[in-house]
């Protein structure tokens, strides 16, 4: 039996139920977050090449994506999905952060065509022994302006996610039951 890691050139129909398609996207996000903490905890004892900051932007857009995988797979949560969306600044946050580096422009952001995800000097951290450089990412929101940890921000996005897979999960294993019934 072959396994079967997305894509549509065969007919992964017969391989996974539709409904579980996204499962595989999902696992790509659990393992590109473990790779953010990675670049995290480095981030603590030195500065981060631009390798780092491609991994933690593939992580964006990997958390980003699976929107598109559970869409598509399962039609019946669409609503949910753009109530997640639109709920929460961070999940708008990560869509700019995914298509804002997929696109040279962002002209139809969420929040911020115009977003900044920058490294600063904080000298106060030398004070008490941490790294001075910190990574942030930085949205315009009205006349305020909200600056985040980018690794804060990549937690809460996961955090989102991972709350609404168990709820999914969950909705998905009482509807098993009931037409078991």
């Amino acid at each position: 039996m072959p396994e079967w890691f997305g894509g549509s050139t065969l007919n992964p129909d017969m391989i996974m139920p539709r409904a579980d398609q996204w499962k595989p996207q999902w696992d790509r996000v659990l393992r590109w977050y473990g790779r953010m903490n990675q670049v995290r905890i480095k981030c603590q004892r030195s500065a981060l090449d631009m390798s780092d900051i491609d991994l933690v932007i593939a992580f964006f857009q990997n958390c980003y994506h699976l929107r598109d995988w559970i869409q598509s797979c399962r039609p019946d949560c669409h609503e949910k999905i753009d109530a997640l969306f639109a709920d929460n600044f961070e999940m708008a946050g990560c869509r700019d952060l995914c298509n804002g580096f997929k696109h040279k422009a962002l002209t139809r952001a969420s929040l911020d065509s115009d977003f900044n995800l920058y490294r600063e000097y904080n000298h106060f951290a030398v004070e008490v022994g941490q790294n001075p450089i910190q990574y942030s990412v930085a949205f315009a929101d009205g006349d305020d302006l909200r600056k985040y940890d980018l690794f804060d921000f990549g937690e809460r996005c996961f955090r989102l996610w991972d709350k609404f897979i168990l709820e999914l999960d969950a909705r998905s294993a009482s509807e098993r039951k009931r037409s078991q019934s």
